[in-house]
């Protein structure tokens, strides 16, 4: 997660989502892959003094053709509290964006990036190429519009939330319908798959589906309220994981559009309940959100947001689940020339770990305490160079600290990362 070092690549992906009507939580499938085919294709139609795309076209049919280049030193690669190990990586990652249609009106897009890697120091890294896999279609009527997309995304990085290095292959699939009513008003369906693999044993794989109804009103002429109710069930495949089975409700209010020409804020906060499968385990509730916020008051510095709260079940821990805060503020702005661009963003986050008492077994207690807290916070400081002939130049430091359960010397580090990139055409 501190591995993000472009705010403002975050925040297109997070437009193109919004415009698309998909907007279930913070879409974090694509961490790790420093190509913006998806959001790059927004230009085409508007064009930008900074990101102005290099495309083919074919009738309807364009195509974005990407390569980046990184070289990453880590301090700490595995996050080991007692005897950290320094690692350098150098990375080498292409990708391609084809689309039929354009992105303000129907269209079909296909968005694959691959990271391969060309040199790591350290051998126990994983060596086998990541890859990330978007597939998409938009459809809009005078009065309706649907959206279904799909992806799958193998690769191996540090897990800011779960604190440790994993490899992991992840599947979603999203689908988004909404009709207007009226004038003012609006009717839509949510409906979301996730499943979750790891390679490695200590990890519990599981499947999470959900599903929710939104009724919109209009609060300006850029912006709407609404209300959103839903249904899901969390559905842990590897052993030991039965405790974690459950189904969850939950009731959020929230907000979409531009408020203001200088202010925008999105997303929705609301309650979760959990009903579990396990007779001995009590049902609970928590409270979750998925808000981000942009200002540019000024005209020079653009400010970001974001809160991000969540209940999931505890991959590192059977039969307990994991709450998820984090809250992230970010600034992004022009440095003396219109292509140099500065980002630093600093991070805090909690993982609550909660198990009402639950064991797996009677001579199996579970791995973690009910009731344990991990805090973590870090930041992020980045340049990018925008040159003429559709390449970039970057450089980037990111760290973060993490305190397991409230003791220093209890499993606690901290790790920092240098990134330098070199992109053409993303």
């Amino acid at each position: 997660m501190f591995q993000r070092f472009s705010i403002p690549a975050l925040r297109l992906v997070a437009a193109w989502l919004a415009t698309s009507g998909t907007a279930l939580a913070a879409d974090r499938y694509g961490d790790g892959f420093y190509t913006r085919g998806v959001e790059a294709a927004m230009y085409m139609d508007q064009g930008d003094a900074v990101l102005d795309p290099f495309y083919v076209p074919a009738k309807k049919w364009a195509f974005l053709p990407r390569t980046t280049l990184t070289l990453t030193h880590e301090d700490n690669l595995f996050l080991d509290p007692d005897e950290p190990r320094e690692g350098t990586t150098v990375r080498l990652a292409p990708g391609l964006l084809a689309i039929w249609g354009r992105p303000a009106d129907n269209h079909v897009y296909a968005d694959y990036g691959l990271s391969i890697p060309v040199h790591q120091s350290e051998q126990e890294l994983d060596d086998r190429p990541s890859h990330l896999l978007r597939l998409g279609v938009v459809y809009r009527t005078g009065k309706s519009q649907a959206n279904l997309q799909g992806g799958f995304r193998h690769m191996e990085d540090v897990d800011a939330e779960l604190g440790a290095r994993v490899a992991k292959r992840d599947l979603f699939a999203d689908l988004s319908v909404e009709h207007r009513v009226s004038g003012k008003s609006s009717l839509g369906a949510l409906a979301r798959a996730e499943r979750h693999d790891f390679d490695a044993e200590e990890y519990s794989d599981y499947d999470r589906y959900y599903g929710a109804l939104r009724c919109y009103r209009r609060a300006s002429a850029k912006s709407q309220v609404f209300v959103q109710g839903g249904f899901g069930r969390d559905e842990p495949r590897s052993d030991g994981g039965e405790a974690n089975a459950a189904d969850f409700f939950d009731l959020s209010l929230g907000l979409r559009g531009k408020q203001s020409p200088r202010f925008h804020l999105g997303g929705r906060a609301g309650v979760m309940w959990r009903q579990y499968d396990a007779a001995d385990r009590p049902d609970s509730e928590h409270w979750i959100a998925a808000l981000n916020a942009e200002s540019t008051p000024f005209g020079l510095t653009t400010f970001t947001a974001e809160l991000q709260a969540d209940v999931r079940p505890a991959v590192d821990a059977a039969g307990v689940d994991a709450v998820d805060r984090e809250v992230i503020f970010g600034a992004s702005r022009r440095l003396f020339m219109e292509r140099l661009r500065g980002t630093v963003s600093v991070t805090f986050g909690q993982v609550e770990y909660i198990g009402g008492g639950t064991t797996v077994a009677a001579d199996e207690p579970v791995e973690v305490t009910d009731g344990q807290t991990d805090d973590y916070w870090g930041f992020t400081a980045g340049l990018d160079f925008w040159t003429r002939w559709n390449c970039s130049l970057g450089a980037a430091y990111s760290y973060m600290e993490r305190t397991r359960g409230g003791a220093e010397d209890d499993g606690s580090y901290d790790y920092g990362r240098w990134t330098l990139r070199a992109s053409w055409n993303y």
